[in-house]
């Protein structure tokens, strides 16, 4: 079967991740990819390029913005012609409406269109990018995907005669698990939080729900594990709020779990979110997680059993479930044991590679 997929880019971002997580999964003798990178490269491109099953990347640029998505709609027309695949299947949201553009305009409508959702459109969109949603993606796809349940229930809802489908991502359960390892009144706690720095994240709630817990009787320190265009910003709110000694923004981390190990409480302050892998790791470690109460968050953490979820923007309540597990242990191990046993029985990455390949093959077929 050959595929041709379609991503924004390969950074070190959750659903690039998950797509190379999937082509190395893909057995090579059944399967020729083909890698479209619809806006840049990214740092991982050689990673993708080592995959067995990868034939070929293509980048796509233009040199006028003006017209540079009608170009990139005929580029990926060109690219469909050349091909010949089986199908494509694109990620994220630019790469989606591209290839839906592409369809609309009538160069391949007898391929087999895949998009795959990794957020909560209805969420973060304001109406004009929703229409542009639903009249080139949601209507051109053949089959939407999605990696966390509630927002595909809620997609089912809005859109009853589209087939659309829940994949849990690939993971990789580490064999170590978290142990609390501070005593309630140690002298300091590490809370840790891992993200792109976007508005979307929320890191900025956090700071201000760290600067509340700052006048509480309890000794911590933060990290924020990550990169991204609102690190200046997130900087400045620190040194306003007194609290540079005490948060630190060290990058990118390639080993997150060593973190996650020797952390007392796992962050994840979203405004919205579909199935957060960063989540999904702190939680399968055994670690006690406090997040947003949000899209596929949800169907992730019941509240109080494995895990704490507050208001999104409400970082009274989110310095009020920090000081909870901070000063708790009993309460925070049992969350997270709890946590990790969640993760064991949602996700097995041999299912989801399993359930994406019937999916194909119902398309060809």
């Amino acid at each position: 079967m050959r595929i041709l997929y379609v991503i924004d880019s390969m950074t070190k971002d959750g659903a690039e991740s998950q797509l190379l997580k999937t082509l190395a999964q893909l057995p090579p003798d059944r399967y020729e990819a083909f890698i479209v990178l619809s806006r840049a490269e990214g740092e991982r491109a050689t990673e993708l390029a080592s995959i067995p099953c990868v034939r070929e990347i293509i980048t796509l640029t233009t040199e006028d913005k003006r017209r540079h998505l009608l170009e990139k709609a005929f580029a990926i027309a060109g690219i469909v012609k050349a091909t010949k695949p089986d199908m494509v299947h694109s990620w994220l949201w630019y790469s989606n409406f591209l290839c839906g553009l592409s369809r609309k305009l009538g160069f391949w409508q007898g391929v087999p269109f895949v998009a795959s959702q990794r957020g909560d459109y209805h969420a973060r969109y304001g109406k004009f990018r929703l229409w542009l949603t639903e009249k080139l993606i949601y209507n051109t796809a053949d089959i939407l995907l999605t990696n966390a349940a509630p927002i595909q229930r809620y997609l089912c809802q809005r859109y009853p005669g589209k087939k659309i489908y829940s994949i849990p991502n690939l993971l990789e359960l580490p064999s170590q698990v978290w142990q609390p390892l501070h005593s309630p009144d140690a002298a300091e706690k590490l809370i840790v939080s891992v993200g792109r720095f976007a508005p979307e994240k929320g890191h900025r709630y956090l700071i201000t729900a760290l600067n509340l817990l700052k006048q509480q009787n309890i000794a911590w320190r933060c990290t924020f594990l990550g990169e991204g265009e609102l690190e200046a910003e997130l900087r400045s709110l620190v040194v306003e709020y007194g609290l540079s000694t005490q948060v630190a923004f060290p990058g990118f981390c390639e080993d997150v779990f060593s973190v996650l190990l020797t952390a007392d409480v796992f962050v994840l302050p979203s405004l919205h979110e579909s199935s957060p892998n960063a989540l999904i790791e702190a939680m399968a470690v055994g670690m006690p997680c406090v997040a947003s109460d949000v899209g596929g968050i949800i169907d992730l953490i019941e509240d109080e059993k494995n895990g704490l979820r507050v208001r999104p923007k409400d970082s009274e309540a989110l310095a009020s479930a920090l000081h909870r597990v901070l000063t708790n242990s009993d309460f925070a191990t049992t969350l997270g044991r709890n946590a990790r046993t969640t993760i064991q029985k949602k996700f097995d990455s041999t299912e989801s590679m399993q359930r994406l390949e019937d999916i194909y093959q119902q398309l060809v077929t």
